[in-house]
C-alpha cells in the first residue's frame, strides 16, 4: 500500500509538470496562430462577409444608415453657426454692448442645444443599428449552428472552435455595438473633415487644411505601426478570458461532485525534487529548491513563455508585478480545479500585461496628437501674422473663427485616429465570428474525417419523394459521409446491417440486431446508440430505422432545461406548441412516485407570488429524480422506439420495472444500455461485448437463471 502510494504521488508531480509545460506550448502556439489574424486583406474580406450577413434584410438597417447620414450633416451645419457666435460674443467684450452679449449668449445656448439634442438622436441610432445588427448575426449564426445538431459535432469532435458560447453571445455583442460606433464615427467625420476644409481654405489660405491634412495622416501611421500587434493579442486575451469563464461555470455546474471528491484530499502541498528544474527554467535562469512545491513550478511555468520572449516584456512584466504588489498567498492544498484556474488564470494575466503595455503606446500616440492639435491650430493662423512678407492683424473675431474652423477640422482627423483604437478590438472579434462560421459550414460541407480531428460529416443526400428512392422498404436514405447509409422507414424495426462504426479512440464493431447492449466501459454499447441516432459516421453497412420522430433517445445524464415540469415533460417541444392537462401531469408523476415535486414547484411559485416559473431543476433534484423525470418525458412523447442509455441506473429497481412494464403497456420498444442483471428480465435478445472488443448475440430464454450458452453468436472485431 505503501509502495504504490509513493509511486502514484510521482507519478502525479509528474503529470502535473507535463500538464503545465503543454499549457505553455499550447499558448505559444496560440501567439503565432494568432500573429495570422492580424489586420490585411485575408481579414477585410471576412469581414465583407460578415457584413453581408448583417444586411440581409437591408431595408431597416440603410434606413437608419440615411438617418445617421442626415442628422450628422445637421450636427456639422450647426456647429458652424456655434464658432460664429462665439465670435460675436467675443466681439462684444471689446465692444461693452450688453444687448449684443446677451442676445449671442442666447443664440449659442440654443445653437449648443441643438447639437446636443442631434448627438443624442445620433447615440440613440447608433445603438438601434447594434441592436438590430447583432439580430441578424446572432439568428444567422445560431441557425446554422443548431441545425442537424451541429452543436454536438463542434463541442464533441472538432477543436477549432473553442468556446463557441462565447462567440455567440458576448463577441457577436461586443462586435456590433463595437463597429456601429465605427461607422457612426465614419459617417460623421468625413462630413466634417469636407465642410471644415472648405471653410479652412476660405477664411486662412490653402495651406491651413494641407497642414492639418499632413499632421494627421502622419499620426495615423505611426498608430497603424503601434495597432498592428493588438489585433493578434486582443484575439489571444479573448480566447483566454473565454477559457477561464468555461472553468468557473463547468465548477458551477458540478459544484456537488467537486465538494464530494474534495473530501479525499491530503492536506498538506507534495514537494517537487532539484530534478524538476530542468531545460526551461536553465534557459531562463531560474532555480527550485527543495522546498519548491508544485504551485510555485505552476507559476513558473504559467509565466516562462513570456518571460522567456524577450527582455522588454519581462521588463514590463516585473515592473507591473512591482505596482500591483504580487501578493503571494499562503500555500494551500489546492483543488484540481483551483490548479487548472490557477494556470489559466495566470496565463490570462500574461497576456493581459502584453495588452496593458501596447494599449499604453497606442493611447501615447493617440492621445498625443489629440492634444498637439490645438498647438497647431494655432501655429496655422499665426503664419500670415508673424512668417509672411504680408504681415497682417486679426481681429478678437477673426481669430476665433479661424481657431473654431481649424479646431473642427482635426476633430474629424481625430475622429479616425480614435477609430484606429476600435478597429484593433474590432478585428480580434472579425477573427472569431468568422472563423465559427467558416468551421460550422466547412463541418456541414465535407464528406471526409480529418486525420487529426474526427469530425462529424452530415452531408445530407435527401429524397423526399416517397417511393422515388426505395431501398429495403425505406423512404429516405441519408449519407453520413462515409460509406454507410442509414434509411428511414415508416414501420416499426431497426435493422443493422453489417454495419462498421468507429468512435474517436478508434475502436471499430460490428453489429446486427436492436436488443439490451452489455459490456465493460469503452467497448462501444453507447457508441452503437449514437450511431443508430446518426450522430456519429460509420464506415460502412445500413441502418434501417424509423424517422427521429419516432424514436427517443435517453442518456445516462438527464438534460434538464431551464423551465417548468411542464416544459421537462414537454421538451423538445414547447408550451407554443403543446400543452399537458394538470390532471396528466399528476397521474404521470404519482406513478413514478415523484408526485411531491409538483408541490415543490407549486410552494415555489407561491412563494415568489409568479404565475409561471423558469427554475434550474438541475441543482434542485438527485440523479434519480432527474433520470424519472426523463423517463416521464418519454412516457408522454410515447415514441415507437426508446434507446436508453442507462437511463435508470440511479433509480430503485422496482421503480425500474415499473418503466420497462408501462413501456411495454404503450408498445414502446426499448433498446437499452446497461450493467444491471435485473434488465435481463425486461429485454428478448443480448447484445454482449467483451474486453477484447468481441462481441456475442444472444436470444434470453430464462430470463431468471441466464447463461451464456443461449444461441451464441460470436464473431471478431475489427480494430
Amino acid at each position: 500500500m505503501t509502495t504504490a502510494s509513493v509511486k502514484n504521488s510521482s507519478g502525479n508531480n509528474k503529470d502535473e509538470e507535463v500538464k503545465i509545460k503543454n499549457r505553455s506550448n499550447q499558448t505559444n502556439e496560440m501567439l503565432k496562430k494568432m500573429n495570422d489574424n492580424k489586420f490585411d486583406w485575408a481579414l477585410f474580406k471576412r469581414f465583407v462577409k460578415i457584413i453581408i450577413i448583417l444586411y440581409s434584410k437591408p431595408v431597416i438597417p440603410l434606413s437608419l444608415f440615411l438617418i445617421l447620414f442626415g442628422n450628422g450633416f445637421a450636427q456639422t451645419y450647426v456647429s458652424k453657426f456655434t464658432g460664429i457666435l462665439l465670435a460675436d460674443i467675443y466681439a462684444s467684450f471689446s465692444t461693452g454692448d450688453k444687448s449684443f452679449f446677451l442676445s449671442s449668449v442666447l443664440k449659442a445656448g440654443f445653437a449648443v442645444g441643438g447639437s446636443a439634442l442631434l448627438a443624442a438622436v445620433i447615440n440613440f441610432i447608433v445603438s438601434v443599428m447594434a441592436w438590430n445588427w447583432r439580430k441578424s448575426l446572432c439568428l444567422y449564426i445560431q441557425d446554422v449552428y443548431f441545425k442537424k445538431s451541429l452543436f454536438y459535432k463542434i463541442l464533441a469532435f472538432d477543436d477549432r472552435i473553442d468556446n463557441p458560447d462565447q462567440r455567440i453571445t458576448s463577441d457577436i455583442d461586443n462586435f456590433t455595438t463595437l463597429l456601429a460606433s465605427i461607422v457612426s464615427q465614419c459617417i460623421t467625420g468625413p462630413m466634417v473633415v469636407v465642410y471644415y476644409t472648405y471653410l479652412c481654405y476660405t477664411t486662412i489660405d490653402w495651406y491651413a487644411p494641407l497642414i492639418v491634412y499632413g499632421f494627421f495622416f502622419f499620426g495615423y501611421f505611426i498608430n497603424k505601426l503601434v495597432m498592428s500587434p493588438m489585433v493578434s493579442i486582443n484575439y489571444l486575451q479573448d480566447k483566454l478570458e473565454g477559457d477561464f469563464r468555461s472553468l468557473h461555470q463547468r465548477v458551477r455546474n458540478f459544484a456537488e461532485s467537486i465538494a464530494l471528491y474534495s473530501l479525499s484530499k491530503e492536506k498538506s502541498p507534495e514537494k517537487v525534487n532539484n530534478d524538476c528544474c530542468e531545460s526551461n527554467d536553465e534557459e531562463s535562469d531560474e532555480s527550485c529548491d527543495e522546498s519548491t512545491t508544485i504551485i510555485n513550478r505552476k507559476k513558473n511555468k504559467g509565466s516562462q513563455y513570456y518571460k522567456n520572449k524577450n527582455s522588454t516584456s519581462k521588463k514590463i512584466n516585473d515592473f507591473i508585478d512591482k505596482l500591483s504588489g504580487d501578493n503571494k498567498t499562503k500555500e494551500h492544498e489546492l483543488l484540481v480545479e483551483e490548479e487548472q484556474a490557477k494556470i489559466q488564470f495566470e496565463a490570462l494575466l500574461q497576456n493581459k500585461k502584453r495588452v496593458i503595455f501596447w494599449q499604453l503606446g497606442l493611447n501615447t500616440t493617440s492621445d498625443l496628437f489629440t492634444y498637439l492639435s490645438p498647438i497647431a491650430n494655432y501655429f496655422i493662423i499665426a503664419i500670415p501674422v508673424f512668417f509672411l512678407s504680408t504681415k497682417i492683424v486679426l481681429q478678437p473675431g477673426d481669430v476665433t473663427v479661424q481657431s473654431y474652423n481649424c479646431i473642427m477640422l482635426a476633430s474629424g482627423f481625430s475622429q479616425y485616429i480614435n477609430v484606429s483604437q476600435s478597429i484593433s478590438d474590432l478585428s480580434g472579434y472579425i477573427s472569431r465570428i468568422s472563423t465559427m462560421i467558416e468551421v460550422c459550414k466547412k463541418i456541414m460541407d465535407d464528406s471526409s474525417l480529418d486525420a487529426e480531428i474526427t469530425k462529424l460529416n452530415e452531408k445530407d443526400n435527401i429524397n423526399t419523394t416517397k417511393n422515388a428512392l426505395n431501398i429495403n422498404n425505406s423512404d429516405t436514405i441519408i449519407n453520413t459521409g462515409l460509406s454507410g447509409n442509414i434509411s428511414l422507414n415508416h414501420g416499426d424495426s431497426i435493422t443493422l446491417d453489417d454495419v462498421t462504426y468507429f468512435t474517436p479512440k478508434g475502436t471499430q464493431l460490428y453489429s446486427r440486431k436492436n436488443l439490451l447492449i452489455m459490456g465493460p466501459s469503452g467497448s462501444g454499447k453507447s457508441s452503437l446508440i449514437r450511431v443508430i441516432n446518426g450522430l456519429w459516421p460509420f464506415f460502412k453497412g445500413n441502418i434501417d430505422r424509423p424517422e427521429n420522430g419516432d424514436m427517443f433517445f435517453l442518456p445516462q445524464q438527464p438534460y434538464l432545461i431551464f423551465g417548468t415540469l411542464e416544459e421537462q415533460i414537454l421538451y423538445p417541444f414547447s408550451k407554443k406548441q403543446k400543452r399537458i392537462p394538470k390532471s396528466i401531469m399528476k397521474e404521470l408523476f404519482q406513478r413514478f412516485e415523484i408526485d411531491y415535486l409538483l408541490d415543490r414547484e407549486r410552494f415555489i411559485k407561491n412563494s415568489a407570488q409568479i404565475n409561471d416559473l423558469t427554475h434550474n431543476w438541475l441543482n434542485q433534484l438527485s440523479p434519480g429524480e432527474q433520470q424519472l423525470i426523463a423517463i416521464i418525458r418519454l412516457i408522454y412523447h410515447k415514441p415507437k422506439f426508446a434507446l436508453m442509455d442507462e437511463s435508470t441506473s440511479s433509480i430503485p429497481q422496482s421503480i425500474e420495472e415499473r418503466v420497462y412494464s408501462v413501456a411495454k403497456e404503450l408498445d414502446i420498444t426499448t433498446i437499452s444500455v446497461g450493467h444491471r442483471i435485473s434488465l435481463l428480465k425486461y429485454h428478448s435478445t443480448l447484445l454482449r461485448f467483451d474486453k477484447d472488443k468481441n462481441w456475442y448475440l444472444e436470444d434470453i430464454i430464462d430470463q431468471d437463471n441466464h447463461n451464456n450458452d443461449s444461441n451464441k453468436i460470436a464473431e471478431d472485431s475489427v480494430f
